[in-house]
Parts: C-alpha cells; structure tokens; sequence
C-alpha cells in the first residue's frame, strides 16, 4: 500500500510540474524600462480565488492603471509567485495573466497594479 501511494503521489507531482512548464515563469519587476516602441512584461494578476484559472485580459484591462507613457496588452498565461495562496506565507508558482507594456511616450512615473507598485520608465 505504501508503494502505490508513494507511485500515486509522484504522479500528481509529475503532472502539477509539466502543467507549470507549459506557462513561462515570471518573477514580476519593481521597476521596468523601455524605449518607446519596445515592450516588456509589467505585471501579472492571479485569480482572487487562490487554485482558480487567471482573469482573462478583457475581464482586468478596464482595472489597470491609466498611463500616457504606454499600452498595455495580454502576455497570456504564465506563472508568478505568490505567498497568497499558502497558509504559512510561503511563495508558490501560481498561474496568472501576463501584462506587457509597449513604451509610446518618454518619461516616468509610478504606477499601481492590484495594490503592487511598479516604477516605469519609458525612453
């Protein structure tokens, strides 16, 4: 008995680690900096539900920050830390929607995702 759970078990590991292959890993940035008519990844937002699938880009776009310095866009499905999720505060990889900015103006200025500040600087 305890070899088939033992066998059980890692399978279920073994599936958890190849579905989190499939979405890249973000490790998400205090401070991004692009030149105008560059993109780069800014942020991602996790389900509210800790386990449920990420928000799609429509269900989020009207929620993220308004900036004249760039255009923000789906990144699809990846991968972020959060200490949400676990009953000790222990960062996990969990799924989110990726956020691109593409830089259209110079300049700086601070901007709030979800409660999470991220300094961007478009040159």
């Amino acid at each position: 008995m305890k070899n088939v759970s033992a066998l059980v078990l890692g399978s279920l590991l073994l599936v958890t680690t190849a579905a989190q292959a499939d979405s890249p890993q973000w490790t998400l940035p205090q401070t991004v900096s692009v030149a105008v008519g560059q993109s780069a990844p800014i942020y991602a937002k996790r389900a509210n539900d800790c386990g449920a699938p990420p928000p799609s880009f429509a269900e989020i776009q009207a929620r993220l920050p308004k900036t004249a310095l760039g255009s923000f866009s789906d990144a699809g499905v990846v991968q972020r830390m959060s200490a949400a999720c676990t009953p000790d505060k222990r960062a996990v990889w969990v799924e989110a929607r990726g956020i691109t900015i593409s830089g259209t103006k110079p300049g700086s200025e601070i901007l709030r995702f979800f409660g999470d500040s991220v300094s961007l600087t478009v040159r």
